[in-house]
């Protein structure tokens, strides 16, 4: 019994200890962060095969901060990186298209990395 109380003191002591708190702080769940980002495309009003992207993390609560760099492939065989989260693209022909975005995420010291992809139809 005094060894079972001793090993509840030391487990308390680690667990409850400032210095660890910042390491559970610094993981990141991507699976569940990236319910928060998303791809916004919008069709040009006076070019209808050009499309403006945009990256969004709606997650404004979580400390989490998105890289500047976006990695953009388009669909059509083009890809770019975007250093503000936007980019723009020109479709050379009509068609369905699925535009992946490959973000990093941080909190702290933690990372993780991914893609998101978005339908997008051109006319």
């Amino acid at each position: 019994m005094k060894y079972s109380i001793l090993i509840l003191l030391f487990a308390t002591i680690i667990v409850f200890q400032p210095g660890c708190k910042n390491v559970i702080d610094d993981v990141i769940d991507c699976s569940i962060e990236s319910a928060f980002l998303s791809i916004h495309a919008d069709v040009d009003s006076t070019n209808s095969k050009l499309v403006h992207f945009e990256f969004v993390n709606s997650d404004t609560d979580g400390g989490f901060s998105l890289d500047s760099d976006i990695g953009w492939d388009f669909g059509d065989g083009n890809t770019s990186t975007s250093i503000n989260h936007k980019t723009e693209h020109i479709y050379a022909e009509s068609g369905d298209y699925k535009v992946k975005a490959t973000y990093i995420l941080r909190r702290g010291d933690a990372t993780c990395s991914g893609p998101k992809e978005k339908d997008v139809v051109i006319n």
